[in-house]
């Protein structure tokens, strides 16, 4: 399916709007519901992917620039010198867009007007399905609309001119004045026939208007009384219309009839550029009021022909509702409309209650009643928490104290009598399968006790208002939805990530932990962009340790993502939710993929996760054993994925597509068969493993990113790399085959730990994870915390002897020599979570251990016997924290439910 060319808009707001008897405000700056008509409706444009607005302004032109002030960065203003009508300010709007491809879809619509963005999203498919050059919207005759123009259809159904009501009126006079001039008999003078025309189009109208020019001026000049010559008269009308024509075949519809036609012209119009500009070279002023008529610009596109008949495609979208579409032109009409919109708050507010159930939203004060300030038994509260937390009373009781701290909270910033939802999102550990999720592979994943937890209320407005129960730690942050999607790319969410203002954007919030609120919100505005996305006040309450490894981030990203699904109403697979919330995190910078946010969602008490990406699927629950505990041991030293860690982290995802990439090219036998770094495996290119190795040979071990470029300059390939590549400096070095060795293994080990857990071979497990973070090591690291520094060996030589232990009989030397028993060099620990790794490993009961999450800091995993959990914080606490000034960071792990909204008593 072709791309559709980029959208951009001209907002009408030159007119004076007296009728609003107001001269001291702007008909498009006066608010519904508290929010300017002109902003309003920016931002509806805005979310549906409008490149850039262009607001026409004339009267009163200073207040409107500065209503949308510094809201939107994708606005300009174009001024109307002279009010010559709706067609002359299109024009003024059309010539700042001049430099835009004739192609361009122009959206032009009044600055009054309030468009429901689905109708509009209706428009935009509609237009781009016929592939059309043209297209309205119109309203039924039973929403109202007496004065608006008429859209006339031929016998094909192809909207063919708009009619407006004073030409019909005009029309329908000389059509009257035809069949009484016929038939009357007496005298006919000046008097007489101005009363005719006033009684047929219901005022007086110029003579000259009526009969034409000429004869129009030489009876302007008889006196009121003087005689009149009929058949003069008549002549003059023959050659005035009174009806309309329209289609090829000449279709005549009467005056009456075009009144009483059942479309109702709305005024806004979905258009090429080239084509506007072809009808606004059309417009004429001959018309009851003397104006340059915008619809006489589209009647001209309507009616043009060339030698193959009908010169442009055209189409309508009709309203379902008269909500649909709404106007003002009166402080009555501007109140009915202020009154629908606060009738639908409150009536959104009890769809809110009914589809979620009072045992999901219901006030701050009715919440804290089932939180209170004691740890006594509360049947209704502790069995809800258990269906996450499990049967462990001692963490439940921390847990409610948690909630209760959150609501207090929310109650001294946004009130106790707001109605809220509790959105909670575990934290995550990876137990085998790091970094491969984004490359297809499979990941073991547990959500653990250690989560977010958010109070959320809807508010009515595009703000999200972000308070934390650690302002020293989380300062307070407004985030305006609509003024973000202005200052993006909107065309998809790969152009949003990649463009510069978003670039810039994150200069600016660097470290800001609001990035990742913002991240899940556009994110699913972008996914629903027929739905304008409204705010929320949330207050956040966190314990999973920052920068850790364990996903704080994330979570934060996930819980957001459940909020805004639930408030509004959003139909959400659990796998399409998992994707969004993971390319909703590549807006912060990083590359990474869906593990995470997977192990949130899909998390279950007492199991472990075991899924594939590309496509996304959850393969088994597998139980985790009670005779075993996944401690985390906390390093204290924060990789920030938002700041200076996202330069390696993304160098290791360059490598990875680079490596795909030479792989393809070099081996074009297997090129169909591999997408992923998961594809290069003997399975799946049906080869022993001595070929995988041979493969990883021809890799060099690095490549500068210049290297790259002089690579791929002409390959095809270079379009998925340019991103990654393009500009980076010339000598900016990337561990290439280090980094595919991991990867290539990580795939094969994720598979085997499933195996490990599903036949409870917990020894093995544990053999994989210190395997696994030798592929992360940079040191090694003793009892005393000295280091050596520490180098796995990538070089052909040890390629060869893999491929010489393949091939031998030695069942000892093949066992050791299979792929996912070599670590690789993905070289992405650091020395504390080395140390924390050695001297766990050293410690009896302990099976393995590893890095937790994407490195460069946070924390380390140990699988260890239950029995041995104290001898293990023990010796971590003398060898480690004491020595290290630290406090202790050790943390025991339970298998919890995955991400969701808490649920106390019956629907």
């Amino acid at each position: 399916m072709a791309v559709p060319f980029p959208l951009f808009t001209i907002v009408l707001a030159a007119g004076k709007g007296r009728r609003m008897r107001n001269r001291y405000m702007h008909k498009v700056c006066f608010e519904i519901a508290g929010v300017p008509t002109i902003v309003r409706s920016l931002d509806t444009f805005n979310r549906l992917g409008t490149v850039q607005n262009v607001v026409v302004v004339g009267e009163m032109a200073g207040q409107v620039v500065e209503t949308v002030g510094e809201r939107f960065s994708n606005v300009v203003f174009a001024y109307q010198p002279q009010a010559l009508g709706t067609g002359d300010a299109a024009r003024c709007g059309l010539q700042a867009l001049a430099p835009m491809n004739d192609a361009a879809r122009v959206l032009v619509v009044a600055g009054d007007k309030i468009i429901d963005s689905q109708i509009l999203s209706r428009l935009l498919a509609e237009f781009d399905a016929a592939g059309a050059d043209l297209a309205m919207l119109v309203s039924p005759a039973e929403h109202g609309g007496a004065s608006a123009g008429r859209v006339l259809v031929d016998q094909t159904g192809r909207p063919a001119a708009i009619a407006e009501v004073a030409d019909i009126r005009l029309r329908a006079c000389r059509a009257g004045l035809r069949e009484q001039l016929g038939t009357f008999c007496g005298e006919i003078t000046g008097a007489w026939l101005q009363g005719l025309i006033a009684e047929h189009s219901r005022k007086a109208l110029p003579l000259p208007l009526v009969f034409g020019r000429e004869l129009g001026k030489q009876l302007e000049a008889v006196p009121p009384s003087a005689p009149l010559d009929r058949q003069l008269l008549l002549r003059g009308l023959e050659d005035m219309p009174a009806d309309f024509t329209v289609g090829d075949d000449g279709q005549r519809i009467s005056a009456d009839e075009a009144h009483c036609t059942p479309l109702r012209n709305e005024s806004v119009y979905l258009v090429r550029k080239g084509v506007l500009s072809f009808g606004l070279q059309h417009i004429a002023t001959d018309n009851a009021q003397g104006e340059q008529y915008l619809t006489d610009a589209i009647g001209a596109i309507l009616a043009a022909r060339d030698d193959d008949g009908i010169r442009f495609r055209a189409a309508y979208v009709a309203t379902a509702s008269p909500h649909d579409i709404m106007s003002y032109n009166n402080p009555e009409e501007l109140l009915r409309i202020t009154d629908y919109f606060q009738g639908r708050s409150h009536q959104s507010l009890g769809e809110l209650a009914q589809r979620l159930g009072k045992s999901t939203i219901r006030t701050v004060h009715q919440w804290l009643e089932l939180f209170p300030d004691h740890d006594e038994p509360l049947p209704a509260t502790d069995a809800a928490l258990a269906e996450n937390y499990g049967d462990d009373l001692e963490l439940i009781r921390e847990r409610r104290r948690a909630y209760r701290t959150a609501l207090l909270r929310f109650a001294t910033e946004f009130g106790e009598q707001r109605h809220a939802i509790l959105v909670r999102s575990p934290g995550r550990i990876n137990v085998m399968g790091r970094h491969i999720d984004y490359q297809g592979g499979r990941c073991n994943l547990m959500a653990v006790n250690q989560e977010v937890i958010m109070v959320v209320a809807p508010r009515e407005d595009d703000r999200v208002e972000l308070r934390n129960v650690q302002p020293d730690l989380f300062p307070d942050a407004t985030i305006s939805l609509g003024r973000l999607v202005s200052q993006l790319n909107w065309d998809d969410w790969l152009s949003c990530i990649n463009c510069d203002e978003l670039e810039r954007h994150l200069r600016e919030s660097a470290g800001k932990w609001s990035i990742y609120v913002e991240a899940a919100m556009l994110r699913m505005q972008m996914a629903f962009r027929d739905r304008v996305l409204q705010g929320m006040d949330l207050m956040v309450l966190g314990n999973i340790p920052v920068a850790a490894g364990m996903s704080s981030s994330s979570a934060l990203v996930v819980s957001t993502a459940e909020a805004a699904a639930a408030l509004h109403g959003l139909e959400v697979t659990a796998s399409q939710f998992v994707n969004f919330c993971g390319e909703g995190e590549w807006f912060v910078g990083t590359r990474g993929g869906s593990a995470d946010h997977a192990a949130m969602k899909y998390g279950a008490k007492g199991t472990i996760n075991h899924v594939k990406f590309h496509d996304f699927e959850l393969l088994e629950q597998i139980p985790f054993p009670e005779t075993h505990r996944l401690v985390i041991c906390n390093s204290f030293m924060q990789a920030k994925k938002a700041g200076g860690a996202k330069v390696a982290f993304n160098s290791r995802v360059a490598s990875y597509r680079l490596g795909v990439a030479l792989v393809r090219r070099q081996f074009p036998q297997f090129a169909p068969l591999i997408r992923y770094v998961r594809d290069i495996a003997p399975e799946v290119l049906q080869v022993p493993p001595q070929r995988i190795y041979e493969i990883l040979r021809a890799l060099p071990e690095s490549l500068t990113a210049g290297e790259v470029r002089r690579t791929f300059a002409s390959d095809e390939a270079w379009e998925g790399l340019a991103s990654y590549f393009q500009r980076a400096d010339s000598d900016c070095a990337y561990p290439l085959r280090g980094v595919m060795w991991f990867g290539i293994a990580e795939c094969a080990r994720a598979r085997e730990a499933a195996v490990c857990l599903r036949q409870g071979d917990l020894r093995t497990l544990g053999e994989l994870m210190k395997i696994s973070h030798d592929g992360e090591r940079c040191f090694q690291v003793d009892d005393e915390l000295a280091a050596t520094p520490f180098l796995a060996d990538i070089s052909d030589a040890r390629l060869h002897a893999l491929i010489d232990d393949l091939s031998s009989w030695d069942h000892r030397r093949v066992t050791a020599a299979q792929l996912h028993r070599q670590p690789g060099a993905y070289r992405c620990s650091i020395r504390e979570i080395d140390a924390l790794v050695d001297i766990a490993c050293r410690t009896p009961g302990v099976l393995g251990a590893q890095i937790a999450g994407a490195g460069l800091g946070g924390c380390a995993m140990v699988l260890v016997e239950t029995g041995a959990v104290s001898e293990l914080k023990e010796r971590l606490d003398s060898r480690f924290y004491q020595p290290s000034g630290l406090p202790s960071g050790v943390m025991v792990c339970s298998p919890s439910a995955g991400s969701s909204l808490l649920q106390i008593g019956d629907r």
